[in-house]
């Protein structure tokens, strides 16, 4: 029986999310865990929704990248 792949459109990698996102791959974990992006799991591997980091990218442009504002959950 043929084993069936997830769709994951729309999803990037936890490296491209921290690219996009100009943080260190362990910070975007840790905001997955807190609920600040969306993600999916596949196997031992972590995809993130583009329109999560979007939305937290839209959500947080105003401010600087230390601010402590940024810890407020997109939801």
């Amino acid at each position: 029986m043929p084993i069936k792949m997830q769709d994951l459109t729309g999803f990037i990698t936890t490296q491209e999310a921290a690219l996009k996102l100009g943080y260190h791959v362990n910070h975007v974990r840790r905001m997955i865990r807190r609920g600040d992006l969306v993600s999916q799991k596949v196997g031992h591997m972590l995809f993130i929704s583009l329109a999560s980091v979007t939305a937290y990218q839209e959500l947080t442009k105003e401010f600087t990248k230390h601010d402590r504002r940024r810890r407020i959950s997109p939801a």
